[in-house]
């Protein structure tokens, strides 16, 4: 599964000093934090919660890959 860190956005939280993080393909679910990877493991929490209501094998597999992008992102800035 090749992983895409530029599906992941990165925008101004709601306060000053936070970071909102979304996916490309789910910009209905976003998360925030204090710094993007903060917001980036709380995105991974929401997608994984997405899984319960995927359907269809074809939607399981499109979150799986934007959990997979976004928990890149998350260990690319550790």
């Amino acid at each position: 599964m090749a992983t895409d860190l530029s599906r992941v956005i990165v925008t101004a939280g709601v306060t000053a000093d936070g970071s909102q993080v979304y996916h490309r393909d789910y910009p209905e679910i976003r998360a925030e934090g204090e710094t993007p990877q903060i917001a980036g493991s709380h995105l991974v929490n929401q997608l994984t919660r997405a899984l319960d209501s995927a359907l269809t094998t074809w939607r399981r597999e499109t979150i799986e890959l934007a959990i997979a992008d976004v928990q890149a992102f998350v260990a690319q800035g550790s």
